[in-house]
Parts: structure tokens; C-alpha cells; sequence
């Protein structure tokens, strides 16, 4: 078996449902025994995913085309050292090698007859408990920017009623007047403050005690507005706060992470094993969240796992892209030993995601139940994919 064709598909979605920015980017992979694969670059959100689709056809022209897709491992060797760009490289070419290894374990699965989990030898698991996610764009059918605590509340009650026992919601994100904040590096205003606890509370009261709560922060704090955050809602019971700093370097996040009340959770904007070691090897991150669709692909996630396994460090996807994006992170997160928990984010209600794919991935009462399909079970939607723009490289 040959690959014999590398097919980027694009669907732009912005405007749509609420959704600010939303551009998908996907790979197909074709063989000569009329057999393919999906994969998904994780960039749909904010800006550059228009960059992935090039070089998804750059790298599948130069280092796929002609080989059997089997070969995952040397596939993945070959974009990493001979590409050049990949030594140290950053979202676009290792969301692009994502999207070509998903693709071809997609391929594997299918002529086997087995879901990927299996293919990386575990059994289909129990249902996986999940989380709410990023409830500040509300939880329904469109993305809405919550500004008064008691929409916070509305929300939470929302996700509870649905049978969640986890959400996350960054507390910041909106600003008073419903726009995205701006100007929150740096120590916060007493406003500011205000505004987390307010809206914080106003989360715990609609979950009531027994649900847990991430605290989201997308890495637009400093430390020292970090550490403000963490200890004014350090007395609700917050399971983590998520990406307290930037990852620009260690120092920053390692700071905030000693110094916190809080436990820390962090990672989808890290690529590769070389990525997470040092902050593994610095004990900085006690949940760690890789997103499959940027590290490197569920080769290179599956290894992370098993590094992060080693310092006793649990793992959760980061999910934010298609239904099959979430097809991905179940089979990856169904395979490991250190899961924790599958992130749902508000995104994948909304009708424009949903439609992309003729399955319709949704948990029951916060638990998913792993696919079983062939490879990763997902299927295009014919009426999506005429919309879609399309290029290829061909052997």
C-alpha cells in the first residue's frame, strides 16, 4: 500500500453561531488501494490556520507521497529532521504533521478494522468523564459573551442540569462591556478582581459543592495577575487554573506555578515531548494538556503521555476544533494510562461544527463513550465537504 494523493480541505466558519474565528483545516491521505484518511490541523481558532493547509501539502509532497502509511514512525522521523523547519518549530508545521498522522492511524484503523485506541493496544474503556467547557461564551446552541455574574451562574446551572460534574470558564476573557478583555499582563485592578471573584462565585453557587471548576486564563496573565486570580478564588474549590502565563519560556509559568494555591494546568500551546520536558523536570505542571491536533499527532501525543506518566502527571486533551478533532482526542485519551478527564468545549454545540461531520460526537450526563469504528470513525458530511475549498499534491 502507497499513498498516492495528500488533500487539504478548508471550511471557514467565522461569524457563524456566534463563533468569532473558525477555520478549519483538514488533511486527507489517499492510497492506491482506494483507502483514506482524515486528520485536522488545531488552529481553527484565532489566526494563522490559513498557513497549516500549505504546508500540509509541503511536507505530504515531499516526505508521504509514495510511502506506505503504515510507516507512522518513519513518516513522523523524516518531517521532523529533513524538513528543517520542524527542529524547533511551532504551530503551523507540527499542526501540519498533526493532521498528516492522524490521517494515516485513520488510514491503519480501517483497512484493520479497529478503532485507533486498539491499534495502540488498550481496551475500549468505560465512558470518560468530561468537563463543560469555557462557559463564559455561555452553554447553548450559540456563542454568546457573558458579562454579569448571573449569566455566569445561568450557565453553570446549564452544565449541571446536562449531568456535568466538571466545567471551566475563564473569569477575565469578557470585559464589562462584552468585548474581549484587553490589557491583563501585569497586576490587576481592584475591578478586575472584583470582577473574577463575582463571577467565580457566581459559578460555584449554580454548580453547588460537588462539581468541580477549572479555571481557564489562556495565558493572558502575568505572573503577577496570575497569582492575584489564584488567591481570590482559591476558597471555591478549584480543581486547576489553566495556563496561568505565557510560553515563551519556563521561568514565568514555573513562578506562577510554585507560588499558587492552586494546582496548574497547562500545554496546548507546547509541541512535542521536548516541549513539555521542561516544565515535567521543573514539577510546574500538574495536569498537562496537549492538544493532538498541534504536538506532533497522536504518534507524538502518545509518547508525551508516557513521558508525563513517568513524573506521575495526569493528562486531558485540549479540545477546541471539529467533531473530529474530538474522534481524535478520545481515541488518544482512550489509549493512555494517566487520563483525567476529556474537555467538551461550548464550540462543539453549535450547529456549524456539528454539521461538518455525519457523526454527531456529544457525551451523556458528562461521560463520553470511546468510538469503536473503524480507525477513527468519522465520516464527512457530503453537503459540508461541496463547501469546502480544496487542494492536493498527487505522486
Amino acid at each position: 500500500m502507497k499513498v498516492t494523493k495528500i488533500e487539504v480541505l478548508e471550511a471557514e466558519l467565522s461569524g457563524q453561531d456566534g463563533i468569532a474565528s473558525w477555520h478549519h483545516v483538514f488533511a486527507r491521505v489517499h492510497t492506491d488501494e482506494g483507502v483514506s484518511g482524515l486528520g485536522e490541523v488545531g488552529m481553527a481558532y484565532g489566526t494563522g490556520a490559513r498557513a497549516s493547509g500549505p504546508m500540509i501539502l509541503a511536507l505530504g509532497e515531499r516526505f508521504v507521497l509514495g510511502h506506505n502509511p503504515f510507516s507512522t514512525e518513519s513518516i513522523w522521523e523524516r518531517m521532523l529532521r529533513k524538513s528543517f523547519w520542524a527542529e524547533g518549530g511551532g504551530p503551523v508545521v507540527f499542526g501540519a504533521m498533526s493532521a498528516i498522522d492522524a490521517a494515516l492511524w485513520d488510514i491503519k484503523g480501517r483497512v484493520l478494522g479497529q478503532p485507533v485506541h486498539r491499534l495502540l493496544g488498550a481496551d475500549t474503556p468505560t465512558p470518560l468523564r468530561c468537563y463543560a467547557s469555557q462557559l463564559q461564551f455561555d452553554w447553548g446552541k450559540k456563542s454568546v459573551n457573558l458579562v454579569d455574574a448571573t449569566q455566569y451562574r445561568e450557565a453553570a446551572i446549564r452544565a449541571r442540569e446536562e449531568g456535568y460534574d466538571c466545567v471551566k470558564v475563564d473569569p477575565l476573557m469578557i470585559a464589562g462591556d462584552g468585548s474581549r478583555a484587553a490589557k491583563l499582563r501585569g497586576i490587576l485592578t481592584p475591578e478586575q478582581r472584583r470582577t473574577v471573584r463575582a463571577r467565580m462565585e457566581a459559578v460555584r453557587d449554580g454548580l453547588g459543592p460537588d462539581i468541580d471548576i477549572i479555571l481557564e486564563l489562556h495565558s493572558f496573565t502575568s505572573t503577577a495577575g496570575a497569582l492575584q486570580v489564584a488567591d481570590a478564588v482559591a476558597d471555591l474549590g478549584i480543581l486547576f487554573m489553566e495556563e496561568p502565563t505565557h510560553y515563551n519560556g519556563p521561568r514565568a509559568h514555573n513562578r506562577a506555578a510554585r507560588k499558587s494555591p492552586v494546582a496548574i494546568a497547562a500545554g496546548e500551546r507546547l509541541y512535542t515531548r521536548w516541549g513539555f520536558l521542561p516544565y515535567l523536570e521543573a514539577e510546574t505542571m500538574d495536569m498537562i494538556q496537549p492538544d493532538v491536533g498541534l504536538v506532533g499527532g497522536i504518534s507524538e501525543a502518545v509518547k508525551i503521555a508516557h513521558l508525563a506518566h513517568t513524573f506521575d502527571v495526569g493528562v486531558q486533551a485540549h479540545v477546541c476544533g471539529s467533531p473530529l478533532a474530538t474522534a481524535i482526542a478520545l481515541q488518544f485519551e482512550a489509549a493512555i494510562p494517566n487520563f483525567e478527564i476529556h474537555e467538551h468545549h461550548t464550540y462543539a454545540l453549535k450547529a456549524c461544527n456539528r454539521d461538518l461531520f455525519l457523526e454527531d460526537l456529544q457525551p451523556k450526563a458528562g461521560r463520553f463513550n470511546v468510538p469503536t469504528a473503524p480507525g477513527l470513525g468519522m465520516t464527512l458530511s457530503p453537503d459540508a465537504e461541496r463547501s469546502m475549498v480544496k487542494t492536493f499534491v498527487t505522486a
